[in-house]
This record gives C-alpha cells, structure tokens and sequence, in this order.
C-alpha cells in the first residue's frame, strides 16, 4: 500500500511498510531503484544513521544485548572490513553478541539498518556501488571541498540527515527516505515539528526530483500534510496537539536534572525535591504541573540520569523563589530553564 502525491514538479509516494513487515524494500521502492538504475539516474538514500546497524534482537526470547555502563543497545559497527560490537556512547567494545546471553539460542536478528548495513543490501541486493557521506567528511572547509567534488560523478548516495547541507554538485532524481519515523519515535514534544520541517525542506531544496517515503505510521499528521506540502495546516494540527498537553508556546518549561550512581540515592535525592517543590505550590495556591521522569538514556557512562518537569504558563517568579528556598543549585541539579527539547 502507497499514497502518492503528484505535484506539477514532483511526485511524492508514502508507502506503509507495516504491509509488508518482513520486507526492507516495498514493492514500489523496489521497482523505482530497479527504473532509476536502468536508466542511470541518480538515487539519494537517506537513512537514520551512520555506521551498520542497531540492536541485535533475540528471535525465540526477544532479549537485546545493552551496555553495562549505559542503557543503551549494543551497536555493530564496521571498522575497514571487520565488525565490532560497541555502545554508542561510552565505546566500550563487547565480545560475541550472535549468542543471546538470556536463553543461549543464536537465532538473532538485526534491528534498525544504517548507512554500511545499506550499502552492503544495494550491493547484494542491486549490485550497485554506492557512495557513503559521514559526518567525519564534511568536518572542515576543504573535506566539504572534497566530498562536493567526489560526489559529482556519482550515482548512488547514502547518507544521514547532513546531505542536504553540503549538496552542492549532487542533484537526485530520486530521494528515499529508507526509515523515515525515527523523530516520531521520541518522547518530546518538539520532534513532529522538527520530522516535518526535515522532510518539507528536503522536498522543497529539490524541485526536480521525486520522492518515496517508507514509513510503519502512514496515518500520521506529519505524513499528511508533508503530502500536500501545506506548512500552514501542519502548524494547525501541531499547535492543537502542543494545547492539549500544555506544552509551548502554551506554558512554560523548567527541566532540573541530577545523576547518581546509586540508584537508590537518585530516586530518594528526586522524591524529596518533588515533595518540596510541591508543597511550595500547595502554599502559593497556583496550579503548577510537576512530574519526574527518567532521561531518554536513563543510565550513562555508570550513571543514573533522572528529570524533573515543571510546566506552567509563567513559571518564573515562581522557580526563582524555589531556586532560593530549596537552594537547588547547591544540591548539584542541573537546571535547564526554557529547553528546546525535554530528552
């Protein structure tokens, strides 16, 4: 199943890969590569991260192997032609993780496919060559010289969220976004703005190619307006959501934030803070909302991350007031006052 937008200058297709679950490709995407490839046309792929792939996954007990200093799948990487197993974050490398360690069963799967992993499929798959922008290669003036000019000649592109920024001599005709719901994915309240200015930017910088979008949440907002093209009524929808749920520009947002190595000494350290800050609340009468939460990556580097929110419509007289009576800054919170985001 596929929706297809067709414009004067492009056609944009939205296909639901919750049809076919089992499948990296969908029908029409298949066929696209298949057409473009014949015709030499030149294919951008862009994918949600560099490096191989994600999380392995256990088939028979559903087990993912996490670091043990951070909360945070195990990633495969590729480093020239071997593979290594390391956390994203802390870089600490594992050893086998083709076993499962919970049952002892090798029926294992790779989860979320990145820019090597992809490239290894089209290779296997299309037995096309294709041509990877990292980060690493746009990190100065003359490497952004330098990938412009080698990507002049060439067919196949893969690459992160960064081609559009240093795409000077490369103009697709075809544009897949391989999995485009990762934002969506995201707790916090910025990320369906920030999916749909990504792909409504995108489409706008190319007027003269065509795009397909694969996605497993064809019914979202972001996936219909960017169908249409139409910013006004996507900002609608967005702020009748923001509303709801009473978040900017409908409120204002305080996150304090603390670690700890001993879980325990985090939640106490938490609980009596939010006890405190309510209490002030009860005794100025204002209907303040205030919740703790743990941070996106609840365990880094050996340490506990946990927030607390606070939200209300003009938050600042009264947190300046906390900030003094609880001497919060002296108790090691990390305050983040007016955030962008809440992860």
């Amino acid at each position: 199943m596929y929706i297809l937008s067709e414009k004067k200058w492009k056609k944009i297709a939205l296909v639901n890969l919750l049809a076919w679950p089992s499948r990296l490709f969908w029908e029409l995407t298949d066929k696209s590569i298949k057409k473009y490839i014949s015709n030499w046309k030149k294919i951008l792929f862009i994918t949600n991260r560099k490096w191989f792939s994600s999380s392995n996954i256990c088939k028979d007990c559903g087990h993912i192997p996490r670091c043990e200093h951070c909360s945070i799948p195990i990633a495969k990487y590729k480093n020239k032609e071997q593979f290594i197993h390391m956390c994203p974050i802390c870089k600490r490398i594992y050893e086998n993780t083709w076993v499962c360690q919970k049952c002892w069963w090798t029926n294992i799967i790779e989860s979320w496919i990145w820019t090597y992993k992809l490239q290894e499929i089209l290779q296997e798959k299309y037995n096309i060559k294709s041509f990877i922008i990292e980060n690493t290669d746009i990190n100065s003036k003359n490497k952004i010289l330098k990938t412009q000019k080698e990507i002049q000649n060439k067919q196949f592109i893969i690459s992160t969220n960064i081609f559009s920024q240093y795409s000077k001599n490369f103009i697709p005709d075809l544009i897949i976004f391989f999995n485009a719901d990762t934002w969506l994915s995201i707790p916090d309240f910025n990320v369906w703005e920030k999916h749909f200015l990504f792909l409504y930017e995108f489409i706008k910088k190319y007027p003269t190619s065509n795009f397909i979008i694969q996605t497993y949440d064809i019914e979202h907002y972001v996936y219909k307006y960017i169908l249409q093209l139409d910013l006004d009524w996507f900002w609608k929808k967005e702020l009748e959501y923001r509303k709801q749920f009473n978040y900017p520009p409908f409120s204002e947002i305080v996150v304090l934030k603390y670690k700890n190595e001993i879980e325990e000494s985090l939640y106490r350290k938490m609980s009596k803070l939010e006890s405190e800050l309510k209490y002030l609340i009860e005794k100025e009468n204002i209907d303040i909302e205030i919740y703790q939460t743990p941070q996106l990556v609840y365990k880094k580097f050996w340490k506990y991350n946990y927030n607390i929110i606070i939200k209300w419509k003009d938050i600042k007289p009264f947190f300046d007031q906390a900030i003094k009576r609880l001497r919060i800054k002296e108790k090691w919170f990390q305050i983040d006052w007016l955030p962008n985001n809440l992860i």
